[in-house]
């Protein structure tokens, strides 16, 4: 497992780059944030955030800009929730 703040500050980051390819529209850079989204919460054992990261992903090449922030939220309250019990 990652230390605690390698993981947040991966995490976060890896959070910021995923919405902006949502508000830029770009689905490449979308897909490569979410799989090193995916990475991060899966060397820190993040079970729920890896859930939410494969949903995310099949989500790309078909869903609209409203259901992939929505569930960009949902992921980013989970972040929140890992990271405060790191």
């Amino acid at each position: 497992m990652h230390d605690a703040a390698t993981f947040i500050f991966e995490a976060a980051s890896h959070l910021a780059r995923t919405r902006q390819a949502v508000q830029r529209g770009d689905p490449a850079a979308l897909r490569a944030a979410v799989l090193a989204l995916r990475d991060a919460s899966e060397a820190a054992g993040a079970a729920e955030m890896i859930g939410l990261c494969a949903r995310l992903r099949d989500l790309v090449a078909g869903g609209d800009a409203a259901e992939l922030d929505a569930l960009l939220d949902r992921i980013a309250d989970e972040f929140e929730k890992v990271a405060s019990v790191l």
